[in-house]
This record gives C-alpha cells, sequence and structure tokens, in this order.
C-alpha cells in the first residue's frame, strides 16, 4: 500500500494513501521504541510536539518512529486506532480513496490546565479540542474550558 507524507491543512505534515483502501484494512503499524510514562515526559519535557501513544495498561508509551505517528487527528475520522496484544494499528474505517489524508480521532485522555489541545482538523463536527468526550468532562470539574 502506498502511503506519503506531505503537508497538511491540519497539521504541518500528514498522511496520504496514493491508492484506494477497503473499509476494515489494517494500514499500517504505529511503532517505537516502548517507554514508561515517567520516560516519555522526560523525553518530550519543555517540547511542543509528540509522537507518543499510551497503551491501555496505563504503563507503556510507544515513541512514534514509524509513518503512522505522522497520522493527524481529526473529529471526523477515516480511520481508527486498535490495541491488538502490545500492538497498535491503525484501521480504516471506511473506503479511503486514493489521495486522502489519513486521520484518526486521538482521544486524549490526559489534559492539564495549560495544554487545551486544540483541534484544527476543521471537520463540521468538530470538538475544538483532541480530547475525548470524558476528558472533556473532567477538565470542565476541574475548571478548565478545553474547547
Amino acid at each position: 500500500m502506498g502511503l506519503i507524507v506531505r503537508s497538511s491543512l491540519i497539521h504541518a505534515a500528514g498522511v496520504y494513501t496514493t491508492e484506494a483502501i477497503k473499509n476494515g484494512t489494517h494500514i499500517v503499524e504505529y511503532d517505537g521504541p516502548r517507554m514508561s510514562p515517567d520516560a516519555a515526559e522526560t523525553l518530550y519535557d519543555g517540547r511542543d510536539l509528540t509522537y507518543l501513544y499510551g497503551l491501555s495498561d496505563g504503563k507503556t508509551i510507544i515513541n512514534g518512529t514509524s509513518i503512522a505517528a505522522f497520522i493527524n487527528h481529526s473529529c471526523d475520522p477515516n480511520c481508527e486506532s486498535d490495541e491488538i496484544g502490545d500492538r497498535v494499528y491503525i484501521i480504516a474505517l471506511r473506503e479511503i480513496e486514493a489521495g486522502e489524508e489519513l486521520v484518526y480521532d486521538y482521544c486524549l485522555y490526559d489534559g492539564e490546565p495549560d495544554d487545551p489541545a486544540p483541534c484544527h482538523c476543521g471537520a463540521k463536527s468538530c470538538r475544538g479540542t483532541m480530547y475525548n468526550e470524558d476528558e472533556i468532562e473532567r477538565l470542565k470539574k476541574l475548571g478548565m474550558q478545553p474547547v
């Protein structure tokens, strides 16, 4: 399957497919070195951009080094991430046409008062933030307006 990284209107660079992708296709693995949340925090301390993916065990972070790390967030995604065992795959949610940018909902869950994680996807259904709905509610209870 042909994937390329090029300029994106959502965020600096994005991943595009050069050929049609069928619904349900495992497109690419989100891969890279695994580390603890503390190690990831240290590595990216003071940086605005990260390529981190937290596994559901709450103990493992993938520091993305594959092309999947450049797939952007959208509130109206054409892909989803799925954790299968200790691996993470990006999977097509629908038929994706050649030339389309691949996007999935990041569903961020670890908000901090100084990081609203704004969304720039431009979708009609845009939440205004990359945080998931539960995290938006949690942050509101803390007096933070993530949107």
